[in-house]
């Protein structure tokens, strides 16, 4: 994937997944926040900003934080789906 060229107007490099999960690369003057940030769009993409040379640094970090957080959620569901289950046989065996 070729890295677009930064001009001083525009020094930082906007990676975003798409809501098909393709990754796209573009210039950009804004600012995210560092590796820990990010943004979500209305659109269902995502990514993160930063300087070229940290490109690959902050995708890798970005995707580990997104494997990190999508576990997370598999767990609470987990927990939901269990009680859920406990509270419907204990309703069933009230009847």
């Amino acid at each position: 994937m070729e890295i677009p060229k930064v001009t001083e107007s525009e020094p930082y490099i906007e990676f975003k997944y798409t809501k098909n999960g393709e990754l796209k690369l573009t210039k950009t003057s804004g600012w995210w926040g560092g590796i820990d940030s990010g943004f979500s769009s209305s659109d269902g993409s995502e990514g993160n900003t930063c300087y070229p040379k940290d490109l690959n640094k902050y995708i890798k970090h970005f995707n580990e934080k997104r494997v990190s957080n999508i576990k997370k959620e598999i767990e609470e569901l987990q927990e939901k789906l269990c009680k859920t289950i406990i509270e419907t046989e204990r309703r069933v065996s009230e009847v």
